[in-house]
């Protein structure tokens, strides 16, 4: 018995000596980018460390959304050595509170993977109210209009200096003054479609004065069907 339990405890501290990488983010794996405004592109390098005896491998990185992107400087990390992951976010298509993540695979955690959450405020200076132009009901040869509010959240005057997108018979009409800090203002779209479409895939860029939002974009959702006849 005595001879048994020796060899179990040789085998035992074998096990617990058997060299592995262990992954470390060094700035933490939670960070946040505070209050951005909408369109800005922002970036964080966070630092990766193998913490561990044997080499690190980084597999594939998943994102939440494809409004994030990933990348590391290597996929293999020495034991003691370190290597870096740049973590960028587009803030276009959003408003308010963001909480995203990105998903490293390695061989340096037990799970297999280490998930890294970062959150921001979003601050959009042009608000729409509806924020994308819906016309389900829409025929060929027939106007559809829809009527968007835009409130100036800056504090600046707000000109809309006009339009462009390649959805033929969309028509938008702009306020023709500026719209004053605190204000709200009309855009009335005009859709006379030219043919039939089970869905709609467009949109349309509106074109500001506003330094930090130079454009922004309505996607148009819905469908068109051949108008009745009379």
């Amino acid at each position: 018995m005595t001879t048994l339990l020796a060899v179990l405890m040789c085998a035992s501290a074998g096990s617990q000596q058997k060299p592995a990488a262990r992954l470390v983010v060094l700035e933490g794996t939670h960070f946040d980018f505070g209050k951005i405004y909408r369109g800005s592109v922002m970036e964080r390098k966070l630092t990766l460390k193998n913490a561990g005896t044997d080499t690190l491998v980084i597999g594939t990185i998943g994102v939440s959304c494809g409004c994030t992107g990933a990348m590391a400087t290597t996929d293999r990390i020495a034991p003691g050595g370190t290597g870096s992951v740049r973590i960028t976010f587009n803030s276009k298509n959003f408003a308010g509170p963001v909480h995203k993540t990105v998903t490293l695979n390695s061989n340096g955690d037990s799970l297999g993977y280490t998930v890294i959450e970062f959150t921001a405020s979003v601050i959009d200076e042009i608000g729409l109210n509806p924020q994308s132009i819906i016309v389900p009901g829409a025929e060929v040869k027939k106007t559809s209009t829809v009527v968007l509010t835009v409130t100036n959240n800056s504090t600046t005057p707000l000109s809309l200096t006009g339009f462009r997108t390649d959805l033929k018979g969309l028509v938008l009409k702009l306020p023709p003054d500026p719209i004053p800090p605190g204000g709200t203002g009309e855009i009335h779209a005009e859709f006379t479609p030219e043919a039939p479409s089970t869905m709609l895939t467009e949109g349309v860029f509106v074109t500001t004065n506003n330094i930090r939002q130079p454009e922004v974009y309505l996607q148009v959702y819905g469908g068109v069907r051949q108008a009745k006849s009379p």
